[in-house]
């Protein structure tokens, strides 16, 4: 409570970061506290800190805690180094990118097909199926035709 008095910290920040993570780490969200205080974070920066810790094992967790800002300053950096990566490959590396995502989607969708489709399978679901991958077929169709000469 001190801390959002003293604004370093914001009524959200309090309710939707500081809050959960004393209920679930006291020491943590103490630790965290006290590095606030000498280091103030935006409210971004901190919801941000919190998403990447609450996804996070335990000893990357403490790393986080000994330094949030340096976490932070290194997250920045590699979110801008992907966005010039992007901004140099241009829409060609996008669209690499993004086509070889879909490869791989159907690589997993190929892998996952025994659980979906088998002889008993309901009839419904299987035409369903069909359909899907027949607009998928269609839509490969058309790249296809867009690419060649």
């Amino acid at each position: 409570m001190k801390a959002v008095i003293s604004g370093t910290l914001s009524t959200w920040s309090a309710s939707r970061v500081m809050a959960p993570l004393a209920r679930a780490n006291i020491k943590d969200a103490q630790k965290l506290m006290a590095h606030l205080e000498n280091e103030p974070l935006s409210t971004r920066e901190l919801a941000h800190f919190y998403e990447h810790y609450q996804k996070s094992n335990r000893s990357v967790r403490d790393r986080m805690l000994e330094n949030p800002f340096l976490f932070i300053k290194v997250q920045n950096e590699r979110i801008q180094s992907e966005q010039a990566k992007e901004i140099h490959d241009g829409p060609e590396g996008k669209w690499f990118k993004d086509i070889k995502m879909v490869y791989a989607v159907l690589g997993r969708l190929l892998k996952t097909v025994s659980h979906v489709h088998y002889p008993k399978s309901d009839p419904f679901k299987k035409q369903t199926l069909k359909a899907w991958v027949n607009k998928v077929e269609n839509q490969a169709a058309k790249l296809k035709k867009e690419i060649e000469p």
